[in-house]
């Protein structure tokens, strides 16, 4: 991307921001001017990326552990109050995290595992976003951007939890975006061909990484639905 910075100004949360998507989305946020607010569970990893934003000349990014396996309805509340109290605005929610499991019949998956997954993909995302709301609507005009997964389609054998947990997320999103479009925030579901991921690699242990589009690539087509210009996809 070339000349004006497209999020000059604005302040951006992406979630799963270690990860191999996430942390080519956060990385590529702040190379277009954003302020970068970097979630992930683990903070050795989380300073990684900070590092390495800071060395690359973008804006100072703030660092916000949490677990989303974990997290509780308050945890959601106190991130909303906390980034409102030392950010004042957010114009950018990317939901870049994301948990496989293990690929295994349905009839096979324990019943812990499975909510779980369903937690981590699709209910966090949904808590999350919904704390958040005021914040971006009063930050309008303001961008959330899902996260969703070509391998599974509209349902393939194995996928488990994670599979349902995708599919209900883009009947989610689409919802969302009926909803919101009136207050002047944009909601897309994103989806990115196969790339050069930690999830991918576990789906596919015997698959060629070197044949796989690296994060960076779709992380720039992602940006682009960032742009205050972009329109709402469903």
């Amino acid at each position: 991307m070339t000349g004006q910075k497209i999020l000059s100004g604005c302040t951006v949360l992406v979630t799963g921001a270690t990860g191999g998507l996430g942390s080519a989305v956060a990385k590529g946020c702040a190379r277009e001017g954003a302020t970068v607010v970097l979630l992930s569970r683990t903070i050795p990893k989380l300073e990684r990326v900070y590092d390495e934003i800071v060395a690359a000349g973008g804006p100072q990014p703030a660092i916000y552990p949490l677990d989303l396996a974990g997290a509780s309805e308050k945890d959601y509340y106190d991130l909303a109050t906390t980034l409102e109290r030392e950010l004042g605005a957010l114009h950018g929610l990317v939901h870049c995290a994301a948990e496989l499991g293990h690929l295994v019949p349905l009839s096979n998956l324990d019943g812990e595992l499975w909510q779980r997954l369903l937690h981590v993909n699709l209910s966090a995302p949904f808590l999350m976003t919904r704390e958040l709301l005021p914040l971006l609507i009063k930050s309008a005009p303001a961008t959330v951007v899902f996260v969703g997964d070509s391998a599974v389609g509209a349902g393939k054998a194995y996928w488990g939890a994670y599979g349902v947990a995708k599919i209900a997320l883009h009947g989610y999103t689409r919802i969302l975006a009926d909803e919101m479009e009136s207050f002047g925030l944009k909601v897309h579901l994103f989806t990115p061909g196969p790339m050069r991921t930690p999830i991918r690699r576990m789906a596919y242990p015997s698959e060629n990484p070197d044949t796989l589009t690296p994060p960076e690539t779709p992380a720039d087509s992602l940006l682009d639905l960032m742009s205050p210009s972009s329109t709402t996809a469903r």
